[in-house]
């Protein structure tokens, strides 16, 4: 069978904005009232059109949704969604269709929730997409997640963060054994970063297993598993079973409940180093975290030796960005304690057509690092609160979330939207 024979298909360059425009006419509101079937031969190639056009983009995401008279394509771009084009709805069957064939999908199942993957190649890039189809009111749902499986990508030095961030990090991930933990909300790139580490300290001479929910990157010589609950493969399941393969190195998509905590925390206790994240604001937030799922604080203070907490921040675009004016006292109001220094340089978005008009291209990884001393470690076996324990972290060296953007921010990297983001986040 011929499924998206031009998906696959080597290209010289890929689409253009006037491809697309040739492809599909619209009205001035930009939706799309009449498909040129002309221009393509079949809804593969319309599929693979919208595809091509994601990876020029640089979008991490594809989404398709169903109403009543249209189909909506979004792409999210750095992660913000935006609205490309408004489809008619008699394309819809086809692409879903097709996603599904390629997916391995059930094509007759239109009633239940569907997940899936392929691969494709778009010039030198390869691509795992991640598919999922949801049963909407009007229609089947598709979101596809753009995967680049390059390996080179994940890199500590890749990541955006400060030179030295990346140093902490490094000297932090050195450790033999002990429990890493990496928090942050959903999209601050808190996989992209374990993926990271692990490149950095995988060898020949060290075994690595992961487990995770789902496999996003297929890495080589890693040894990964993919959970399934339906069956019985949880976290804790496979945790438990992974011991008995003699691991050097352990990554845990995400601990989210205290059995699979507990296991982590004695598999550390063992002599292996265990990567891991979990949903919290911050890094003394990410401590409390485990706590409050059970774990004996003893084994958290003997076992913990470092929590990082991140978030991703759009980057104003380097091509359009203009000069702002500095207003020194909005500084003094949201950061009082925040030293201003003589060579402030802050900026603000324009848009042009390397940034989509959009005024932000890329985005700022911002990291919190908390090395757990020994005078931490006394206090989180003491059950401290979050003041006390933020309060000696501070007074040890750590710089907090807030702190590094307004970094960022004064040296004209970020915005005021952004910054002001965060803050209100973390406040």
């Amino acid at each position: 069978m011929s499924m998206f024979r031009s998906l696959f298909r080597k290209r010289s360059k890929l689409p253009d904005t006037k491809a697309l425009e040739s492809y599909v006419q619209g009205d001035s509101e930009g939706n799309v009232i009449a498909a040129n079937t002309q221009k393509r031969s079949s809804t593969e190639d319309f599929l693979d059109f919208w595809i091509q056009n994601a990876v020029e983009m640089e979008a991490s995401d594809i989404h398709f949704e169903c109403y009543r008279t249209y189909v909506r394509v979004r792409y999210r771009i750095d992660g913000r969604l935006k609205t490309i084009k408004n489809l008619p709805i008699n394309l819809h069957s086809g692409i879903v269709t097709h996603v599904k064939i390629l997916s391995k999908l059930r094509i007759d199942e239109k009633r239940i929730p569907q997940d899936g993957r392929f691969s494709l190649t778009s010039g030198d890039k390869k691509f795992d997409v991640r598919v999922s189809i949801l049963p909407g009111y009007f229609g089947e749902c598709i979101v596809m997640r753009l995967l680049n499986s390059d390996s080179e990508n994940f890199s500590l030095q890749k990541l955006g963060a400060r030179d030295k961030d990346v140093e902490k990090l490094s000297n932090l991930v050195s450790i033999q054994n002990g429990i890493i933990v990496v928090a942050g909300p959903t999209g601050s790139g808190k996989s992209t970063t374990l993926y990271s580490i692990v490149k950095k300290i995988s060898s020949s001479e060290r075994k690595v297993i992961t487990v995770e929910d789902p496999v996003e990157y297929q890495l080589s010589g890693i040894n990964q598993v993919s959970v399934n609950e339906t069956i019985g493969m949880t976290f804790a399941t496979a945790l438990r079973s992974m011991l008995r393969q003699a691991p050097n190195i352990i990554l845990v998509g995400e601990i989210r409940d205290r059995e699979t905590a507990e296991i982590a925390v004695r598999a550390a206790l063992t002599g292996h180093l265990v990567l891991s994240t979990v949903h919290a604001k911050d890094t003394i937030n990410a401590i409390t975290r485990l706590l409050d799922l059970g774990v004996p604080s003893y084994l958290i203070a003997a076992t913990l030796r470092g929590v990082l907490s991140q978030r991703l921040m759009r980057k104003l675009c380097p091509r359009c960005a203009k000069a702002g004016v500095f207003d020194p006292e909005f500084l003094k109001r949201i950061a009082p304690e925040f030293p201003i220094p003589d060579d402030v340089k802050v900026s603000e978005p324009v848009g042009c057509a390397h940034c989509l008009n959009i005024g932000y291209k890329g985005r700022q990884a911002v990291m919190e690092i908390l090395s757990v001393s020994g005078t931490i470690q006394k206090l989180i076996d003491q059950k401290s609160d979050e003041d006390t324990l933020r309060q000696w972290a501070l007074q040890e060296g750590m710089e907090t979330l807030q702190v590094i953007a307004l970094e960022h921010y004064v040296r004209g990297e970020i915005g005021q939207e952004a910054l002001l983001a965060l803050l209100a986040e973390m406040n």
